[in-house]
């Protein structure tokens, strides 16, 4: 009678372990299933082309963009975003990634945006920016209050001296629908993406 009590024991367990295994297994494969679709749907590889950005962003170094980001929300002020250039004859899903723009949002829809003696005017009141950026010394069309729309960005260059952004009149609208999603990181070294890289000097090795 014990004989048979410790083999149906050890069947269970057996039975047991075996469940165990298989619900483990069913584990890691959802795992890399959920990560694969993370990966493959939400997150892009670009790479930044022109010295616009720097120093945030140099020219060839690659970065990745959350295509999420903005699916339920609207960039925020100080976001770095990836976008299509506007071009109503073309569906920006279908165009190439060698036109994809990196800029930092600054304008919203619906603000009124200038800019005054290097200064950025938001509403009319001077806007406080997250980080300290080069003086601006070409408003360009910004010179002029510029109405944004219902579903336009105004977006700036890091490198402010470089105009080629919002302020340009023949710069790309930067509409909601062209927007692929916000800058997260650098590829190498991976970094979050934020304030503008500091210059490499005696004092910052010393901190």
């Amino acid at each position: 009678m014990n004989l048979l009590f410790e083999e149906e024991t050890k069947h269970e367990r057996r039975r047991q372990l075996l469940k165990e295994t298989i619900f483990f297994l069913a584990a890691v494969i959802l795992v890399i299933l959920a990560a694969w679709t993370i990966v493959h749907f939400s997150l892009k590889k670009v790479s930044m082309i022109g010295s616009s950005m720097e120093k945030t962003l140099f020219n060839g170094q690659d970065v990745i963009v959350n295509r999420s980001s903005y699916v339920l929300f609207q960039p925020r002020r100080g976001h770095v975003i990836a976008f299509y250039p506007d071009n109503e004859e073309e569906d920006a899903s279908v165009q190439k990634d060698s036109t994809i723009g990196i800029r930092r949002v600054v304008g919203l829809p619906g603000e009124k945006v200038q800019i005054k003696d290097g200064i950025i005017f938001i509403n009319g009141s001077p806007l406080k920016e997250d980080y300290e950026f080069e003086e601006i010394t070409s408003q360009g069309r910004a010179n002029e209050e510029i109405t944004l729309e219902d579903d336009e960005f105004f977006v700036l260059s890091d490198k402010r001296s470089d105009a080629d952004d919002s302020r340009s009149a023949s710069f790309t609208k930067v509409r909601k629908k062209n927007i692929i999603g916000r800058v997260l990181f650098t590829m190498n070294p991976f970094a979050l993406i934020g304030s503008p890289q500091r210059e490499k000097t005696q004092e910052n090795e010393d901190e």
